[in-house]
């Protein structure tokens, strides 16, 4: 796994571990910062002016790497840190809801910028904004019914367990799950009819061109320019996953 993270990472791990926060405390988040739909993805200003003194407060190292290509002209910052004292404290003093959280995306989406900006694109206070909104992080009706299937045994955590006590649990439930996962799609593939290709003779091709003739006339290429209503932020389209 790459350990090595840019600002544009660390801020989207902030936002997802307040978004799991919210998602449990009535939508409520654990920092309090402003976040806004800025561009296409959440941002918070006063979040990323901080990144930089505390990470140096805490002796992470900094590096500056130099990108040229077509794409991209300029550098990338990237910031690490190894310190088992400091992982322990922050166990201690942060709730159990931010520690696991950023434990699970950082292992899930680590340095991949394009899957962890997906992700969080299509998180429910993104999908009910348009660019340039604060984020509403109050919690959907379908999120909540969500919150109310997951099992007690992960909701349940007990004040008289440790930290790193609270960590292996949620470890061993997810490693439970992935298991769960992992079996089910192995009967899905089991059950799936393996696929015997067609003789591609005159035949075949004689079917296709009669397929074609009953689709109609050809289709031709156009050019345009196509605009959208601004409304079409908030339609339900977008986050209803009744409409959706």
């Amino acid at each position: 796994m790459n350990r090595e993270l840019g600002p544009i990472h660390l801020i989207k791990y902030i936002y997802i571990a307040d978004l799991e926060y919210a998602r449990q405390n009535g939508g409520v988040t654990y920092t309090g910062l402003p976040w806004r739909f800025h561009h296409f993805g959440p941002w918070c200003t006063e979040a990323f002016r901080r990144i930089e003194p505390s990470l140096q407060s805490v002796g992470a190292k900094k590096r500056i790497i130099e990108a040229h290509s077509t794409a991209f002209d300029g550098e990338f910052i990237r910031w690490i840190i190894v310190d088992d004292d400091l992982y322990e404290k922050l166990e201690r003093e942060l709730p159990l809801i931010i520690t696991t959280t950023i434990q699970k995306y950082v292992h899930k989406f680590s340095a991949i910028t394009e899957d962890l900006l997906h992700y969080v694109y299509n998180t429910w206070p993104m999908l009910k904004s348009k660019p340039g909104e604060m984020l509403d992080f109050s919690v959907p009706d379908y999120i909540q019914r969500q919150n109310e299937s997951v099992p007690d045994i992960e909701k349940r955590t007990s004040d008289n367990l440790s930290a790193r006590q609270k960590k292996k649990k949620k470890q061993s439930i997810e490693a439970l799950k992935e298991e769960f996962k992992n079996r089910l799609e192995k009967k899905k593939k089991a059950k799936k009819h393996q696929f015997t290709p067609p003789p591609y003779d005159d035949i075949f091709f004689e079917g296709l061109k009669t397929l074609d003739s009953l689709a109609g006339d050809e289709i031709k290429p156009v050019e345009g320019i196509v605009q959208f209503s601004e409304d079409i932020w908030k339609s339900k389209s977008r986050f209803d996953p009744d409409v959706s």
